[in-house]
Parts: C-alpha cells; structure tokens; sequence
C-alpha cells in the first residue's frame, strides 16, 4: 500500500525589534534572514507524518536588549490559531551570568539566542484537530 502525500502550506509572520537574524529549517529547507521589517514566510511543504520547525535566533550580542525576534502568526493551509505558537517549545541560550528554564513552553517572543522548535504532523488537518481539542478523531 503506498504511503500518501499530504500538501500544505505553511505561513510564519515575524515581527522585529531591532534588526535580529534568524535560520529557519523545516523538512530539509533551510534559509537564513535578517529581520529589519515585518515580514512573511510562505513555504510549501508535502509528505505524511512528523515533521519539525525550526527558528534560530542568532549572532545577537548577550548585552543588547534592544535585538528580539517575535513569532506573530503561523498558518497552515490559510488556517491560524495562537495554540500552533504556543505548541513549539523555545530553548534560549543565557548569557554565563544568567540562569532560566532550559524550556519555555508557550513562548513567541525569541528575546536571547536560541532555537524555537514546533514538531507537527501531516495530515495537517489532523493535528489541528488535536492541537485545538476537538474532540474524539480517528487515527
């Protein structure tokens, strides 16, 4: 039996302070940006089963509060919700003289470097079934 191919596409919108550079790397994709201006990325990705987001605020100096990297919106197939954002996980990486939860859940705001990572799976429409606590699905 062949395994099906599912499509969707996928919408992330930043919001900037400062102008902080990110990598971003979903399914195999990756692409580096400097975020000077909201800005909007759309991709285009298929396949069935897990799959894994990756943001990566980069290169900002340990000192510099003026520098952050805001995950304003996700969408999959036109379809949005505060709870995609808040599924990904945020693993900031402190400066020596400070100290935090190696995790923060329910985190859109990448204020430090780090790697914001949001696993889901294709068919989407299933996991934001779930995601959003629909009710009873069938797997």
């Amino acid at each position: 039996m062949a395994t099906k191919i599912y499509p969707v596409d996928v919408s992330i919108l930043f919001k900037n302070i400062g102008t902080p550079k990110c990598r971003i790397s979903i399914d195999g994709l990756k692409k580096e940006l400097v975020v000077d201006k909201e800005i909007q990325i759309d991709i285009k990705l298929q396949g069935c089963g897990p799959k894994k987001l990756s943001i990566e605020h980069y290169d900002k100096a340990d000192a510099d509060p003026s520098t952050a990297l805001i995950i304003e919106q996700i969408k999959f197939n036109e379809i949005t919700s505060p709870r995609f954002i808040w599924a990904g996980i945020y693993r900031p990486n402190y400066p020596r003289h400070l100290t935090g939860d190696k995790e923060l859940k329910y985190h859109n705001y990448l204020g430090w470097n780090g790697v914001w990572v949001l696993e889901f799976t294709l068919p989407i429409y299933t996991w934001i079934h779930k995601i959003e606590n629909l009710g009873w699905i069938y797997d």
